[in-house]
Parts: C-alpha cells; structure tokens; sequence
C-alpha cells in the first residue's frame, strides 16, 4: 500500500521559488516527446510470451519511480513525496471507446502484466469511463495510442483540481535500421521538476 514518505519543507526547499513561479501558470505542465529504442524489450516480450504494451508499462513505471521528483504530488499547501507509483492507463474497447483504469503494481514484471491484463479483460464488459473505480494520487497517468507514431502530445489537464500527476504516452513504434523506435511523450509539472529529471527518467527507462 503507498504512503507519503515525506512532506516537502518549502522554506528550505530548492525549489522553491520554481515552485511558486510555475503554480502560478495558467498550465504550469511541460512536456517532450523522445523516441526509445525498445528493441531488447520487443524480443524479451516474445520470447516470454508476455504482452510487449504492458511490459512497456511496467518499465515505465518502474523507471519513474526511480526519479523522486515523479513521486512529488501537490496536496493543498503541501508538496508531498510518495513511497511508490501507481499506473493508471486508459483501456480501449472493441466499440472505440476505451475505460480508466488503475493497475496494481508488482515489482514482478510477469505478475503485473497477468494482473492487468485480467483487468482490461475485465473492463472489455463495461461501458462509460469507469470513474468510481479506486484511484490513486501518486499515480502515473498512462496511456498508449498504438495507431500512429508522433513528435508531440498534448494532454487535457484540470487546473481548477490542482492537477499535478505526471502524464506518459506512448505512440506507434516504427523501425530506424534494426532499431525499434517507440515514441514517448512525457508530461510534467514544471513546478515539481525540470528536464534534468525527466532525462534522468529516460535514462532509467
């Protein structure tokens, strides 16, 4: 179960003036699209027999997780830092609409696809957006759109919530040589982090 690890002290705070500027943003949220060479994790996914999107997921997940910065969320007043990450991705149905979900994370990356693949499996029977489902405020929002490759991304945020949840995508990958390419979107708010750590995230992943 996540717990806040910590609660920022602003007066002692590096970034805090960083803070206050960007908060004060109409949209305080970046963002940078990179293609990921995803190769090896292609090949590991079919010689493992495992889903190469959830895969993706879980690495990505793991990968954030490593950077405390994506662990920061503002509650309130407060910036607070959370123990874990949880995945919250969007599951597309075969009617064209898709439904919100929330993943539960296993540092087992054969048990997490299983588990969630159980749960879009699941949700394939749902209609709506599946909104009273549990969610969580240290999580990862996700989600893959696997019909084209992109350069960009622009995601709907929610100033008037304090919306301070970091948002990853995922394209189409395409072939570069005998490299796969996958493109990522990253999105964050620049109150919380800069590049630096959305590179170091990359770096992980």
């Amino acid at each position: 179960m996540s717990k806040i690890e910590k609660i920022i002290d602003k007066t002692t705070w590096n970034r805090r003036e960083h803070f206050e500027h960007f908060s004060a943003f109409d949209d305080p949220f970046f963002g940078v699209t990179v293609n990921v060479d995803c190769t090896q994790t292609y090949q590991y996914a079919k010689e493992k027999g495992l889903s190469f999107s959830l895969l993706i997921l879980h690495r990505i997940i793991t990968a954030a997780c490593k950077v405390e910065e994506f662990r920061y969320r503002i509650e309130g007043d407060d910036v607070v830092c959370y123990d874990s990450l949880v995945p919250e991705a969007t599951v597309g149905r075969k009617d064209h609409t898709f439904s919100f979900a929330s993943f539960e994370y296993d540092a087992d990356e054969a048990v997490f696809v299983q588990k969630a693949k159980a749960e879009m499996d699941r949700l394939q029977n749902t209609v709506g957006l599946n909104k009273t489902g549990v969610f969580h405020p240290n999580a990862i929002h996700y989600s893959a759109v696997p019909w084209y490759s992109f350069t960009d991304m622009k995601h709907p945020t929610s100033m008037r919530s304090g919306d301070s949840v970091p948002k990853i995508s995922t394209g189409r990958f395409f072939r570069e040589g005998d490299r796969l390419m996958l493109p990522v979107s990253i999105t964050c708010h620049h109150g919380l982090m800069d590049g630096y750590h959305v590179g170091q995230f990359l770096e992980y992943l």
